[in-house]
C-alpha cells in the first residue's frame, strides 16, 4: 500500500519552457555556445543548481558573459528591458526565472486532498531546482493568496540544499532516510524516465508524467 508520495516540480507541479531563458539570454547577448554541454554558463548552471554558487554569483557570472546586445535580435515581449546598456544581474534573474510558467490551481487543491486521504503519511517534494526558481514560486503559488507552503508538503528535498541531484540515487535514499519510509510503500513521480527509473532501482514505485499522463487521474485523487 502507498503510504508516502513525492512529487518533482518542474513538468509535475509546475508549467515550465526552459527556452524562455534561452530567447532571452540570446536576447541580452549570449553567446549560445555558453549554454551548451562544455559553455561555462552550462556549468555555472549545474553549479547553482547543486548550491555552490550563490544567485548573486549566478546572476552576476551569467550577466558578465553577456556581450553588447543587438537590437535586431530582441526578443518582442522582452524589447523594453533590452536598451543599448550592459546586461545588470537584475536582467539575468528576469530572464531566468520566465522559465517559470505557473502551478495550476487544480494541482495545488490535488496536493491538499491527498494529504487528507486516509492511509497517507506524507507528502513530499523532491527536485533539482535553484534558489531563484524556487523563491519565485513560493512566492506567487505555493505561498501566494491563502496559500501556505506547509499546505501541501511535509518535507521539501531540493538539489541546492541537499548538493545531490536526479538522477544520482543517494538523493532518493537521503528522502526515503529523512521520512523514514519504506520505499515499497513511497511513489516518485517526475516528468523524466530517466529520474523514474532512478528512483525505482531505489525500490520505489515510480510514475512518469508526460503530457498524456494525468497523474490527479491517475493517483484517483
Amino acid at each position: 500500500m502507498l503510504k508516502n508520495y513525492i512529487f518533482d516540480l518542474g513538468g509535475v507541479l509546475l508549467d515550465i519552457r526552459m527556452k524562455n531563458a534561452y530567447e532571452r539570454f540570446d536576447a541580452l547577448g549570449l553567446p549560445p555556445a555558453e549554454l551548451e554541454p562544455g559553455g561555462s554558463v552550462y556549468k555555472l548552471m549545474e553549479d547553482y543548481q547543486l548550491g555552490y554558487v550563490t544567485s548573486a554569483e549566478f546572476c552576476q557570472q551569467v550577466a558578465s558573459k553577456c556581450a553588447a546586445k543587438d537590437s535586431t535580435r530582441y526578443v518582442a515581449d522582452f524589447s523594453a528591458r533590452c536598451a543599448a546598456a550592459p546586461t545588470t544581474p537584475r536582467d539575468i534573474e528576469d530572464a531566468w526565472n520566465s522559465i517559470c510558467l505557473g502551478v495550476a490551481d487544480l494541482k495545488l487543491q490535488a496536493l491538499r486532498r491527498l494529504r487528507k486521504m486516509e492511509g497517507v503519511a506524507s507528502v513530499s517534494l523532491l527536485s533539482n531546482t535553484n534558489e531563484l526558481h524556487w523563491e519565485y514560486c513560493c512566492k506567487n503559488w505555493f505561498n501566494a493568496s491563502d496559500n501556505k507552503l506547509t499546505d501541501f508538503f511535509d518535507k521539501i528535498f531540493l538539489s541546492q540544499e541537499l548538493h545531490l541531484q536526479k538522477p544520482d540515487h543517494e538523493i532518493f535514499k537521503s528522502a526515503i532516510r529523512e521520512l523514514g519510509a519504506s520505499p515499497a510503500e513511497t511513489i516518485f513521480l517526475d516528468d523524466s524516465a530517466v529520474n523514474t527509473a532512478a528512483a525505482a532501482a531505489c525500490g520505489l514505485t515510480t510514475l512518469t508524467v508526460t503530457p498524456s499522463v494525468d497523474w490527479i487521474k491517475e493517483l484517483g485523487i
